[in-house]
């Protein structure tokens, strides 16, 4: 399968709020969904501060017309957002998809096979609408704050943290066998938490994110997504 990449059009309106030629007043606006978990629903954080709806105040400040809607799911595995694609995701396309899972696949125990067969799924439904996508890896687990994160179900990894390292594995493999693009949040966040400490960047229960956590989150996307061309993690 041949991934299509994010349309010109779109990346030129999110980097500089106009697209490439004038389209008449009643085009629809290019359309961006944030497709996860609780971590896109910004669980744990008051209303404003998740990082999709700080994603939305970044680029409307840019003077961007991306339309975004929030296609998160609490405790979703990937296998659970597949179920609700065709209403939350595709009645958006054709648009610019950001795909988040791989905590809740680890803890309900949603094999990586199903997993990478899953993320494989999801690329080509939104691709065949005329969407395009960018993968995000799931965040750090602090096992220690985590009510399972010690758990014996995960003692063969060494906690679930590792457990859902092998996701994010998929994740970034998925992408690559893809040729799509990858934000890579854990990477962004575990710098970070080694950096500063866990404390400003997971919350008590070890796996959502705080407020600041979030801005990082958005600043980062924001940052992806204007960086035109870039491919990388």
């Amino acid at each position: 399968m041949q991934l299509i990449l994010i349309p010109l059009a779109l990346m030129i309106c999110v980097t500089t709020g106009h697209t490439a030629t004038a389209e008449p007043s009643s085009a629809k606006p290019p359309t961006l969904v944030a497709f996860g978990d609780s971590i896109t629903v910004g669980y744990g954080v008051n209303k404003g501060l998740g990082w999709v709806e700080l994603l939305t105040d970044r680029l409307k400040k840019t003077g961007n017309t991306l339309a975004i809607s929030n296609a998160g799911g609490n405790g979703n595995t990937s296998t659970q957002g597949m179920a609700r694609m065709n209403t939350d995701v595709l009645t958006h396309m054709p648009g610019l998809v950001l795909v988040e899972f791989g905590g809740n696949d680890a803890a309900q125990h949603v094999t990586v096979d199903q997993f990478e067969k899953n993320l494989f799924t999801i690329a080509e439904k939104i691709t065949s609408k005329g969407g395009s996508l960018v993968f995000l890896t799931f965040p750090p687990v602090i096992d220690e704050w985590h009510k399972v994160g010690k758990s014996p179900t995960f003692a063969t990894w060494g906690g679930l943290d590792q457990c859902v390292e092998q996701y994010r594995e998929k994740t970034r493999a998925v992408a690559k066998k893809l040729g799509a693009r990858l934000c890579d949040i854990d990477v962004i966040l575990r710098k970070l938490i080694k950096d500063n400490g866990k404390e400003r960047y997971i919350l008590k229960d070890g796996v959502h994110l705080t407020a600041e956590s979030n801005t990082v989150v958005a600043d980062a996307i924001v940052k992806f997504l204007t960086e035109k061309g870039k491919t990388t993690r």
